[in-house]
C-alpha cells in the first residue's frame, strides 16, 4: 500500500467512485465506445459500469478490459450493434452467447477488473434484474433480447429480455454498484421507443411490460448527462459506424471541460494543469 493511501484509509478518506451508466439504443451503440475512447485519452478511469441492452454489450467489454479501439474492431467485425447480422450468426450455427464469451474471454462477473451490471426485464412480471453474478456474456445476451427477435434469456429461473424497457440509462444501478458520481450517456430517442413499442405489441404486452421513459431517471441519477446527437440515425443504422462513433466521441471531448470541472469539484480527480499548445 502506498504512503498516500494509508494515511487516507487511516483518516478516513476515500478515493470516490466514477461510475458510467451506458445506455441502449442498437447500433448507435457505436457513440458509446467514441464516448468512452475520449476518457481513455484524458486518462479518466471507471470504478464501476453498468448498461442496458447495447449498453451492457460495451459496459461488460469496457469490464473485462478490452480498450475503445479493440471494441470498435469487434463491434465492425462482428455487426454486434445489428439484430439482423446477429440473426444471421445463429442461421450459421453460431451463438451470440459464444462469440461474446469469446471476446469477453469467458469470463464470470468475480473475475472482471470493475463491478459491473448488466440491466435487463423480466418478461413475466415486468420488473428490472440488475445481473452482477454468471456469466458475463450470458448477462450481456439477457440484457440485449430484443422480442421478438430474440428469446428471452433464462437466469435463475427467470426469462429476460432488452434492460432498455425498464431502465434506459442505468445510472441508478452504477449507485447501487457503490459510484459516489456517475457520468450517463443516453442514446434514446422516438425512434428506439417506437422500435420498442411496437415489439411489445407483437404479442409481449400481456407478460406486463410497459414501456416507460427510463431516460428522464437516468438523467435524475447522473452528475453529469452525455447525449450525442445522433438525430438522422435510428437503431439500425448499420452502415453509419464510423459517423456514430465520431459523433460520440466529439460529444464527450466537447464537454470534457465541464466533466473535468465537475470531477474535480466533487473531488474524483485532481485540478489539472492548462495543456501546452
Amino acid at each position: 500500500m502506498k504512503l498516500r493511501e494509508f494515511f487516507a484509509k487511516l483518516f478516513g478518506r476515500k478515493k470516490k467512485k466514477l461510475g458510467l451508466a451506458l445506455g441502449c439504443g442498437g447500433a448507435k451503440g457505436l457513440a458509446l465506445i467514441g464516448v468512452i475512447k475520449a476518457f481513455e485519452e484524458e486518462n479518466i478511469k471507471f470504478d464501476v459500469v453498468a448498461g442496458s441492452s447495447i449498453g451492457s454489450v460495451v459496459g461488460g467489454m469496457y469490464a473485462s478490459g478490452i480498450s475503445a479501439g479493440e471494441m470498435l474492431d469487434y463491434l465492425k467485425e462482428y455487426n454486434l450493434s445489428d439484430p439482423k447480422s446477429l440473426i444471421m450468426l445463429k442461421l450459421k450455427g453460431y451463438t451470440v452467447e459464444k462469440l461474446l464469451s469469446h471476446i469477453t474471454g469467458g469470463r464470470h462477473f468475480d473475475e472482471l477488473s470493475i463491478p459491473y451490471s448488466a440491466v435487463a426485464a423480466d418478461i413475466n412480471t415486468g420488473e428490472e434484474v440488475d445481473i452482477t453474478d454468471g456469466l458475463v456474456a450470458r448477462a450481456m445476451c439477457a440484457s440485449s433480447a430484443i422480442p421478438p427477435v430474440f428469446s428471452p434469456v433464462v437466469i435463475g429461473g427467470r426469462s429476460l429480455v432488452d434492460g432498455g424497457y425498464v431502465n434506459a440509462v442505468p445510472a441508478s444501478v452504477c449507485r447501487k454498484l457503490g459510484a459516489d458520481v456517475v457520468i450517463g450517456v443516453n442514446l434514446c430517442s422516438e425512434d428506439y421507443n417506437s422500435a420498442a413499442k411496437a415489439a411489445l405489441d407483437k404479442g409481449y404486452k400481456q407478460n406486463g411490460i410497459i414501456l416507460m421513459d427510463r431516460v428522464k431517471s437516468g438523467r435524475e441519477n447522473s452528475d453529469f448527462f452525455l447525449e450525442p446527437d445522433l438525430s438522422g440515425y435510428t437503431g439500425f443504422s448499420i452502415s453509419a459506424f464510423d459517423p456514430m462513433y465520431v459523433i460520440g466521441y466529439r460529444s464527450a471531448k466537447a464537454k470534457m471541460p465541464e466533466i473535468i470541472n465537475m470531477l474535480v469539484k466533487n473531488k474524483v480527480i485532481k485540478k489539472r494543469g492548462k495543456k501546452q499548445k
